[in-house]
């Protein structure tokens, strides 16, 4: 719970609702904190290749051949384009040359291909060079024909979606296949890897032409629970969010989710959310909405006459305009409805309505050469990895949204009338925020890591769209919403040494780390600005198996937080996460 902000007003019972500040949507979105930054890649396994011949013009008998080069001829091309392999003979022309050159021409032509995405082998005839112009075959596969070994539930439809996406390829490309690969990937509760085998041989098989064999694991239940201590004292250090995922009920793609967080002492605050998306078309679409219900009473100085409810009902599409193995770009345009009520000894205090219209930006990549695993690194834990979101937010006068105070406050000094959470909010504002991540690993075990944010807004807001900074967010060591405003910056820079990644299954990995984090937010109309929050500290990550992740950490406060009469003490933080259990039938 954060703190008081402002007390603004000649009426004390307007004065009064600003003593407890409705709950901050860091800790009424608990499990969806940083859902958007994701660094690390994910890698597309396509195993089966086209075998490639030796090439005998190189063998020491032909050494004394030699021919001048005019012109090579590729046959069996199809779909791809012959300018692909220009560049292939492009300097060999004119000149003069030993024949074992041909093989020279044939490897490059293939490694182009295969540059290019496509899984092919260049083979030399049997010709006569006349004119100096020589034959090359391209054997392309080509996928002929597709199996699904496994079950894919009732997410099997729009699986096939994107099996018929690829398998409608002319000349199979891994390029121009991974987008369908990924997005069959992304369908909750499956795991889908491709396999190509040479297609049986019969009277009408063709070289080149290999069969998709398309391997399915299906889990239909998720389930995980979290602990942490990162609260404030007002609402209990220490709470657990308990989680499950119900995937493919509708056989659309989708994932309904159930999850409940709750304070040490339950009567102090409980968070409840439900979830549903699901897919629409073959481009991997997605359409969603969640509702949230927050209860908070927060244990203060004196009786707990305070009680805060949060209602927060969203409803959003997402689509993935890029979609590869080194880089990602989703677009996503929403909608909140957010109620938020304080009461006081059973009085309306305050009533804020917001509805809000948003439009988000998420970007990740990772450095190639990591995805293939050069040097050490790995997809999971890149070189370089980006990501980052940006997200523009409306508010708009719709659906009982709340009205504004008006000059001097006029309109909320009436008889009868519950003023907003903030007298100068506006619930029409405008807002544009973001957040980042930039991982660099100079060598495979070293990490540096930046998570910027921010957030701009030229109007007063309303406290559910206001920035803030503590536990949740950066200022690790100050409690969630130490500091809150309408604009504001900050993040965490840590350097981290070791991989989270176990060598086996079953084991055990574990990352030391040491960090620094700022938070910086000012508030439309008030003095002071800006309020600023520092710590640093350091830790232990640890990956136990394949079912559990601790973090332990201490956070030092370099200053004290606003309302505070001296620095916080050093707090020792942990987060434990666990997965309870994938049911895969």
């Amino acid at each position: 719970m954060s703190l008081p902000i402002i007390a603004i007003g000649a009426w004390s019972g307007t004065a009064a609702a600003q003593v407890v500040s409705p709950t901050t949507r860091e800790e009424i979105q608990r499990d969806r904190l940083e859902q958007e930054l994701r660094t690390e890649g994910q890698a597309v396994a396509v195993d089966g290749v086209i075998e490639r011949a030796p090439c005998p013009l190189a063998n020491e008998q032909f050494a004394d051949l030699r021919f001048t080069l005019s012109e090579a001829q590729f046959t069996g091309l199809g779909a791809i384009d012959p300018g692909l392999l220009t560049p292939a003979y492009a300097g060999f022309v004119g000149q003069e040359m030993p024949v074992s050159a041909i093989c020279d021409i044939r490897d490059r032509a293939a490694a182009l291909l295969r540059e290019a995405g496509y899984l092919a082998a260049v083979q030399v005839p049997v010709q006569t060079i006349d004119g100096g112009v020589v034959r090359f075959d391209v054997i392309a596969a080509r996928m002929t024909a597709v199996q699904v070994r496994g079950d894919a539930g009732p997410s099997g439809k729009l699986l096939q979606k994107y099996i018929d996406k690829i398998a409608a390829q002319p000349v199979f490309n891994i390029t121009e296949a991974e987008r369908y690969l990924l997005l069959a990937r992304d369908i909750p509760g499956l795991d889908v890897r491709l396999v190509m085998q040479p297609a049986p041989a019969n009277g009408t098989a063709q070289p080149g032409d290999v069969v998709g064999i398309f391997n399915v694991d299906r889990t239909p239940v998720y389930a995980d629970a979290n602990i942490q201590n990162f609260g404030s004292k007002a609402v209990g250090r220490f709470g657990g969010l308990l989680r499950a995922r119900f995937n493919g009920l509708t056989g659309a793609g989708d994932e309904t989710t159930l999850s409940v967080y709750s304070a040490e002492t339950p009567s102090e605050q409980i968070v409840v959310q439900a979830g549903h998306e699901f897919r629409l078309g073959s481009e991997g679409f997605t359409v969603g909405g969640n509702v949230t219900y927050a209860w908070s009473e927060p244990d203060i100085a004196g009786p707990d006459l305070f009680e805060s409810d949060s209602f927060i009902a969203s409803v959003y599409g997402t689509y993935p305009f890029k979609r590869t193995q080194t880089s990602n770009f989703f677009g996503t345009v929403g909608f909140d409805l957010v109620d938020q009520d304080i009461d006081f000894s059973g009085l309306p205090l305050s009533k804020d309505r917001l509805r809000v219209m948003y439009a988000r930006l998420d970007f990740n990549s990772v450095d190639e050469p990591s995805v293939r695993g050069a040097g050490g690194y790995s997809s999971i834990e890149p070189r370089f990895a980006l990501a980052g979101s940006i997200e523009v937010r409306q508010g708009f006068d719709l659906f009982g949204a709340s009205d504004p105070c008006g000059p001097a406050f006029v309109n909320c000094a009436q008889p009868g009338v519950v003023p907003p959470s903030k007298l100068d909010g506006d619930p029409t504002a405008f807002v544009i925020r973001g957040q980042g991540q930039v991982d660099y690993r100079p060598a495979p075990l070293l990490k540096f890591s930046l998570k910027p944010r921010f957030q701009y807004s030229p109007d007063a807001l309303l406290s559910y769209e206001q920035v803030s900074g503590g536990n949740y967010t950066a200022g690790r060591g100050f409690d969630p919403g130490a500091v809150i405003g309408d604009t504001g910056f900050g993040g965490q820079f840590e350097i981290a040494y070791g991989s989270l990644v176990p060598e086996t299954p079953d084991g055990i990995a574990w990352q030391p780390y040491a960090f620094f984090d700022l938070m910086s937010v000012s508030t439309k109309n008030v003095p002071g600005d800006p309020q600023t929050i520092t710590s640093v500290g350091g830790g232990l990550r640890t990956t136990l198996g394949r079912t559990a992740y601790l973090d332990i950490f201490g956070a030092v406060p370099l200053k004290r937080a606003p309302f505070q009469t001296e620095r916080g003490d050093v707090r020792l933080l942990m987060t434990l996460s666990v997965q309870l259990g994938a049911w895969n039938r």
